[in-house]
Parts: structure tokens; C-alpha cells; sequence
């Protein structure tokens, strides 16, 4: 994040979020370590040596920076939009009134031991499957952690749908999806039994049906989530390994990751 995208988060988190200073440690400061944690997968008595600040303080300022980054959620996620009938973007023109794309991703977690056998993946991590919805120019529509890692990527994806303020598919408009999806009103998923993953097509021969030329724009298209989830994940360090944070709060980090994700894109 550079100085402008700096100032821009504490004045939001001000005027916004209602973030303020206090008699030990102001603002800035707040932000930066939070962002250092973030960024760093820094540990609190790591950043209590270098922001002179006890451990006590350092939990309570992070703790406060992260509550107030996910009340602004309506700020920082990205508003739908679609491809329009006139676009001429290679990826995307094939794909009118597309909003985007979603796909699932593993996060790993620090979950008790009782809890361990549901949140397993199929490699055997630890983790949560974190449902990601991106738009065209890789920022986040919406974001849902929290599923254990055994369940399937459509099972959180009809989670998403039916909660009260959940993922919203407006008529008419639809998301671009893999095979590990159901291809529904609102999600478009590729031909399944045909070539699909670009690397198929890059070192192989050029698609010589409609399915396949279908899933070669597909896959192009809908790589925009993989983009972004690496990109994400490449950004915030303390995505990357499993933390000392119990799940509840890790699900939480994540999804201000995201938020963060999306103010230094714009």
C-alpha cells in the first residue's frame, strides 16, 4: 500500500468508521501496525518492540482498526457491473451481461482438535473454503469464510445465496463458474467432458468444436478469481499459513483482506 492509499484508509476509517485517536496512539499509527500484521504475518510482541507499545494495546488497537474495516463494507466491495453489448475487451465480450466471476479457496485455519476432522481438506490442510466473487477488473463483489474445508465449493455457494444479505444475482445477469458448480439460473459453469484449462488448449490443439471454443473463452475469462485470489494471498502474508488467531477471528481477518484488496485497486 503506498502513502495515498494510506491517507485515503485513515481518513475513511475516520470521517466513516468513526475511528479516532487516543491519549497513547493515534490513527496512523493504529492502521500501520494493523496493516503490519496483516502484511507481515507479524506477531504482537514483534510490533509491540517496534511501535513502542505494550501487548495489551497492540491486540486492542488491532482489534478495533479490524472492526471498523468490515463496518465499511458497503464502501469497499466492488458494485456489480455488467459486460455491456458494445464491449470489445477480448475476455469478456464473448460474455454479455456477465457481472463476473467466483470460485472457492483454501485458507488455512487454527481450529481446535475437536473441530479438525471437519475442517480438513481433501489434501489433508487444515483450512476453510472461502467463496470469492470478483468483477472484471479483479476486486471483490463478495466474500464468504467461515465453511470447513470438507465441504464442497457448491455447498457454500447455496449457502451464499440464501442468506439475508447474502450473494445477489440480479435477472437477467450471471456470474461465470468452474464444473465444481451447478450450471443455474445466474451461473454459467463450461461443458463438462471437453478441454477446459487454458494450459489444455496452450500446448495442445486449437479447440475444434463449439464446446471447446466455449470452455477455451470460459477458462479465460473466468481466471480473473484465480488472479485475484493469488493476488490477494500474495498482498496479506497472514493468509498464507495458518495463524495463532482462533477461526471466528481469522474469518473475519480475511474478509478485511479482501475489503483492503479492493482500496488499493481503486
Amino acid at each position: 500500500m503506498d502513502r495515498r492509499a494510506f491517507h485515503i484508509l485513515c481518513q475513511m476509517l475516520k470521517s466513516k468508521g468513526k475511528l479516532s485517536d487516543n491519549k497513547n496512539t493515534s490513527v496512523e499509527d493504529m492502521v500501520a501496525m494493523f496493516l503490519s500484521m496483516l502484511g507481515h504475518h507479524t506477531k504482537h510482541r514483534v510490533i509491540k518492540a517496534d511501535f513502542g507499545r505494550s501487548v495489551e494495546t497492540v491486540s486492542r488497537q488491532f482489534n478495533a482498526v479490524l472492526n471498523v474495516v468490515l463496518m465499511l463494507h458497503k464502501e469497499l466491495f466492488k458494485k456489480p457491473e455488467p459486460i455491456l453489448e458494445i464491449s470489445n475487451n477480448n475476455r469478456w465480450k464473448w460474455f454479455k451481461s456477465c457481472l463476473g466471476a467466483l470460485d472457492g479457496t483454501y485458507i488455512h485455519v487454527n481450529a481446535l482438535n475437536c473441530y479438525k476432522v471437519r475442517y480438513r481438506s481433501r489434501k489433508g490442510d487444515i483450512t476453510t473454503n472461502v467463496l470469492g466473487v470478483c468483477s472484471q477488473d479483479m476486486q471483490f463483489i463478495y466474500i464468504l469464510p467461515g465453511w470447513e474445508g470438507s465441504e464442497t465449493d457448491g455447498r457454500v455457494l447455496r449457502d451464499a445465496i440464501s442468506r439475508r444479505n447474502g450473494l445477489r444475482v440480479p435477472q437477467g445477469h450471471y456470474y461465470l463458474c468452474d464444473a465444481g458448480y451447478s450450471n443455474a439460473q445466474g451461473f454459467l459453469a463450461p461443458y463438462r467432458g471437453q478441454c477446459y484449462h487454458l494450459t489444455e488448449f496452450r500446448h495442445g490443439p486449437n479447440p475444434n468444436t463449439p464446446k471447446e471454443f466455449f470452455n477455451m473463452k470460459h477458462s479465460a475469462a473466468r481466471n480473473v478469481i484465480e488472479r485475484t485470489f493469488g493476488l490477494l494471498k500474495g498482498r496479506w502474508a497472514i493468509l498464507r499459513s495458518r495463524t495463532w488467531y482462533p477461526v471466528k477471528t481469522q474469518c473475519r481477518i480475511i474478509s478485511a483482506c479482501a475489503l483492503l484488496h479492493n482500496h488499493i485497486r481503486r
